[in-house]
């Protein structure tokens, strides 16, 4: 599912004319001088997600087995962002009631912690 959201991401980026990841970064430290220190850390930690997210891919694909760590580590900031691991919930947004939407996020999360934590036991 990662793939599929860093596939998303990647192609988003290029429709819209930026590099994937390098343009957003450097976004979001130009805005930073305008905006409050919150704002721009909230964009780093948006940004941090996405990052992440194209590295457990590659770790995924490459059988690299500490990836699971770092998906681990993802599903906090996911739920904050609200931004599910069963990446095709989110063509969904804005389509169901957001308490549901809020539901399968959180039940993708859930899902996916406890698959992880399967796998590495």
């Amino acid at each position: 599912m990662d793939l599929f959201q860093s596939l998303w991401y990647t192609q988003k980026s290029w429709s819209s004319g930026r590099t994937p990841y390098l343009t957003d970064l450097h976004s979001i430290q130009r805005l930073s001088a305008e905006l409050d220190i919150g704002l721009s850390s909230l964009g780093m930690l948006s940004w941090c997600l996405q990052f992440s997210i194209a590295l457990t891919t590659a770790g995924f694909l490459l059988g690299y087995h500490p990836t699971r760590y770092l998906a681990l580590a993802q599903i906090p900031l996911r739920l904050f962002f609200l931004s599910p691991s069963i990446a095709p919930v989110l063509l969904l947004a804005g389509h169901l009631p957001s308490l549901f939407m809020l539901a399968l996020v959180i039940g993708s999360e859930v899902l996916k912690g406890w698959s992880l934590w399967q796998s590495a036991r």
